[in-house]
């Protein structure tokens, strides 16, 4: 048996479950009492040693969503990697899901042979490459009371119990949706706030509103770990549910985070226009739900936005807009189909109906360190 000092110095987790990877390359580091690197969470600091650009990043989303995130992160990723591997040596980091994917052969070979002096493995569920991408998806299906989130999202009674206006998008560029809303406001109210499910164009419209009004845009989604981590709330922690309960659990977890950051961003932002996350305007507690209600009562342009007054028509068109792809292949199967997991892994662990402490340990026996 061989001991960590004998090993590579460095042990790199890739895999297409982030949250997973986190949590096993935590657990191999305290086994092997060596320091823990999340890369994806601490890349913005090499990011910030190139011309990256935030307002790109954002430009690249809204045209081409994570396609045009991932074509634009390419160079900034690899040099993340090089620079977090170059800085901690003798440790163990976990590479993003999309950082570690290269469809450029000559960029893949190039971080393979700078990955030369680590170990590098790769966590998946099973050894046969479709049923993996069929259990990921059922994991990140991110279905809420047996529906998919969206649909949870767009049918919940808050939203509907919350707003005092709605206004729909089908049809409708958001140039006629920011003149639709313009014409329904109470011109005396300074505040203009939007609520609604994921992508039906809380920001895109915020951001006009913001140009048209001559007034600031602020963004829940923006501020809302500054305000969970007021009230308690810790990453390592949704993390931990993360791997053990999957997204429902985080969700729910977020729920007691929800009505403080709320409050906060009220009491911190006057004559503006406020866009709330998805989730900031629907509460299954009858007490929560109350609290926010009061907490908007005296703002009287609070807009939801949906694309249809049909139900149904609404769930089917944001599903549509909703499904990531990149070069036209969904998401996971692009991720864990692709060939750069397996040219850059000296070893495979398979993850399936394992703990994380259970990975832990067969990551410690494929790197013969038990």
């Amino acid at each position: 048996m061989q001991n960590a000092t004998d090993l590579k110095q460095t042990i790199i987790l890739i895999g297409s479950e982030d949250s997973t990877c986190a949590a096993i390359g935590k657990s191999v580091a305290k086994h092997l009492a060596m320091p823990f690197l999340d890369l994806q969470e601490s890349s913005q600091q090499y990011f910030d040693e190139t011309d990256f650009d935030e307002k790109r990043l954002e430009q690249a989303w809204e045209s081409d969503g994570i396609n045009g995130v991932y074509q634009y992160m390419l160079p900034y990723d690899i040099h993340a990697i090089k620079r977090g591997v170059e800085e901690h040596n003798n440790c163990v980091i976990r590479i993003g899901a999309l950082q570690a994917v290269f469809d450029d052969n000559d960029l893949l070979q190039d971080i393979a042979t700078y990955l030369k002096p680590c170990s590098v493995v790769l966590l998946q569920p099973v050894e046969d490459k479709d049923e993996s991408i069929r259990l990921v998806r059922l994991r990140n299906s991110e279905n809420i009371d047996g529906m998919e989130l969206n649909e949870y999202f767009l049918t919940h009674r808050s939203n509907f119990e919350l707003a005092k206006h709605t206004v729909y998008t089908k049809d409708r560029t958001p140039e006629q949706t920011l003149e639709d809303i313009l014409s329904q406001r109470d011109t005396d109210a300074k505040e203009i706030i939007l609520i609604g499910a994921e992508s039906v164009g809380k920001t895109t419209i915020g951001k006009l509103l913001s140009d048209k009004l001559g007034i600031p845009q602020v963004s829940m989604d923006n501020l809302r770990w500054k305000y969970y981590e007021e009230a308690g709330w810790s990453r390592e922690q949704d993390q931990e549910i993360g791997a053990k309960e999957g997204f429902v659990g985080v969700f729910r977890h977020w729920k007691q985070f929800d009505v403080h950051a709320v409050e906060r961003m009220l009491q911190e932002h006057e004559h503006c226009v406020i866009d709330f996350g998805a989730g900031h305007s629907v509460f299954e507690n009858a007490e929560d739900l109350k609290r926010v209600r009061e907490m908007l009562a005296p703002y009287a342009n609070v807009f939801l936005i949906m694309p249809s007054p049909d139900m149904q028509e609404s769930i089917a068109i944001l599903r549509k807009r909703r499904m990531q792809s990149i070069k036209g292949i969904e998401l996971i199967e692009f991720l864990i189909s692709h060939a750069s997991y397996d040219q850059l892994a000296d070893y495979v662990v398979y993850t399936e109906s394992k703990t994380p402490d259970e990975c832990k340990d067969a990551v410690l026996e494929q790197l013969d360190l038990v």
